[in-house]
């Protein structure tokens, strides 16, 4: 099956100037030589996602996750290596990104929309969907500006996933929302999943990338450190013992069932019950 998403050695690197004036010397004047240190945020980056699979990537702050994420969704340009996608990206990557303050919650819908890739016409088809899911009310129409970070949240979040991508790219935004949805969007992205969507999911907390993205076989667990990227490995050598504990408690539960279920069978065929 031909990769949804592929990344060959990819590596990211910035320049960090000690002051602003070193900065305005080296663009003025390069023959005067560098000024500036490179820094490498991500090095030798290797991932090939096939269509319906999902992706954890679990690490701390400053690990370089965001920093993938823009690369794989074309918002910032590798340093080495190439990114490869086929099909509609959507993403969620940073509270209010791509939004204008002072539009209207439905005016940066439309607007977000058609940078989505969408059509006027599946902008507006959809609207009626974004605005019942988003659930802010008569907020819909008023500017951004008076939005909680986590209305603001909600409109993103209903917005990327108003149609159904090839690709749904989720950063940490979904922590800013509350509770109730949360686990709304974690529906919606069970769903999307099970019709094929490609799923990639970035996360500090060990539980929000368990529940949306531990699928057996399909799932892969990248791990970053502090400017480097892990090998890609299997689930519990990423997410340690404690998760293995757990999981190893809930299969024993669901296999007693099993068996109480296959005993209790058996008596019934016996007694013809």
């Amino acid at each position: 099956m031909k990769p949804v998403l592929e990344l060959c050695n990819v590596g990211k690197a910035y320049r960090r100037y000690p002051n602003a004036r070193a900065r305005l010397i080296e663009t003025v004047g390069p023959w005067l030589g560098k000024r500036h240190e490179t820094v490498w945020v991500l090095r030798n980056v290797n991932l090939v996602v096939r269509r319906g699979e999902s992706v954890g990537i679990v690490g701390h702050n400053g690990a370089g996750k965001s920093t993938l994420l823009k690369l794989i969704t074309g918002t910032a340009k590798p340093t080495d290596g190439s990114v490869h996608s086929d099909g509609r990206i959507a993403a969620i990557l940073e509270l209010g990104m791509g939004f204008h303050p002072e539009f209207t919650g439905r005016q940066n819908a439309w607007m977000s929309g058609q940078l989505l890739g969408l059509s006027a016409k599946d902008v507006s088809d959809a609207m009626p969907a974004v605005e019942a899911f988003a659930e802010v009310g008569t907020y819909f129409d008023q500017p951004l500006r008076v939005y909680s970070s986590g209305m603001q949240v909600r409109l993103a979040f209903s917005v990327a996933t108003a149609v159904r991508p090839d690709v749904l790219i989720v950063d940490e935004a979904l922590s800013v929302g509350d509770t109730y949805f949360q686990h709304k969007c974690t529906a919606r992205m069970r769903w999307f999943r099970d019709q094929g969507t490609t799923m990639l999911l970035v996360s500090r907390s060990q539980g929000v990338a368990q529940t949306v993205v531990v699928v057996a076989a399909l799932l892969s667990v990248l791990a970053l450190t502090l400017a480097a990227l892990l090998a890609a490995g299997p689930l519990m050598r990423v997410l340690g013992p404690k998760l293995e504990a757990m999981i190893t408690r809930v299969l024993g539960v669901l296999l007693a069932a099993l068996a109480a279920q296959f005993v209790m069978d058996g008596i019934k065929a016996s007694f013809g019950i």
